[in-house]
């Protein structure tokens, strides 16, 4: 099997990701997620951390934020990865 699967379905595992995944439908920095989710910011950043590693999301530095977005076509391709793994 895949390890980029197996990356995917361990960073997707945790609640707290999925819900951060969901609001980076529309960018945000970690000063938005934290307050929205009600989490300690370095357990934000810890989440953040573990999504960017699994190449499901990306960040950039903007004056002294750090903005963050979905990347879309990797979690597509690793649903569709799952797919096939799972219908053979």
């Amino acid at each position: 099997m895949n390890e980029e699967l197996f990356v995917f379905i361990k960073a997707i595992s945790e609640p707290k990701r999925m819900l951060i995944l969901s609001h980076l439908k529309k960018e945000c920095c970690v000063g938005e997620l934290w307050k929205r989710l009600d989490l300690p910011q370095n357990l934000t950043s810890h989440h953040l951390r573990v999504l960017k590693q699994a190449k499901l999301i990306e960040s950039e530095k903007r004056g002294s934020k750090v903005v963050y977005c979905l990347r879309q076509d990797h979690v597509d391709r690793n649903i569709k990865l799952l797919q096939t793994y799972l219908s053979k």
